[in-house]
């Protein structure tokens, strides 16, 4: 890993607000990568994983106009475990790939960088280990039951997809850091700005060869 770079992963079950916490990241002056987006861009026509994927899960998955479907691929996969194996196996390797090109991009351009990835799996798929440093946002069931409601899910749906995740508490047990985005928008910003000023004490101590053991 680069001396100039500190790699960071960012987490947490889904309607935790983590794409909130990342643009408060921004703000706070680190770089932020979208897993989401990137995989996104992996399901381009073009895109040699486009292929595999049409391949893989059949033309059902596809609009009209060619694009993938990424409600009925998720939708295929959702409840498979070996379905969502293969398009894990298909996804992952690139989504890394173009990470990397952003980092290196990064690198270039600005060091000494805070690079926080942002990605739901991190933990599910034992990638957390690629980052130096790991923070997890976390938010009571409860108001995540409420913003999944809110975005449309039935109650049945969203506690469905709350319980296909790994629990908060084991993830929070294993990160670095940990963000409460339950509370309000103000409470949840100054938990962030404070985890950003620790995450900048860290890259100084990486660039100055100290060995990063457990922030907390």
């Amino acid at each position: 890993m680069s001396s100039s770079i500190l790699r960071v992963g960012l987490t947490g079950n889904i309607a935790a607000g983590k794409s909130t916490v990342a643009g408060w990241m921004v703000d706070f002056g680190c770089h932020v990568l979208d897993a989401d987006e990137l995989g996104h861009q992996c399901l381009e026509p073009g895109e040699p994983t486009y292929d595999r994927v049409v391949e893989t899960f059949g033309a059902t998955v596809l609009r009209d106009d060619g694009a993938v479907d990424r409600r009925a691929l998720g939708a295929r996969v959702f409840g498979d475990e070996a379905a969502r194996a293969q398009l894990e196996e298909i996804l992952h390797p690139a989504i890394r790939t173009k990470e990397q090109h952003h980092v290196d991009q990064i690198e270039r351009a600005s060091a000494p960088a805070v690079v926080v990835t942002e990605a739901t799996l991190l933990y599910e798929t034992g990638s957390a280990g690629r980052y130096q440093r790991m923070v997890v946002v976390t938010a009571p069931d409860d108001v995540r039951l409420d913003r999944l409601e809110e975005r449309g899910l039935s109650a049945d749906e969203a506690r469905q997809r709350m319980a296909s995740q790994m629990e908060q508490a084991e993830k929070s047990a294993r990160a670095d850091y940990v963000i409460d985005n339950g509370g309000t928008l103000e409470a949840g910003r100054e938990a962030t700005r404070i985890v950003c000023e620790r995450l900048q004490l860290d890259l100084m101590r990486w660039m100055a060869g100290s060995p990063l053991g457990p922030a907390r």
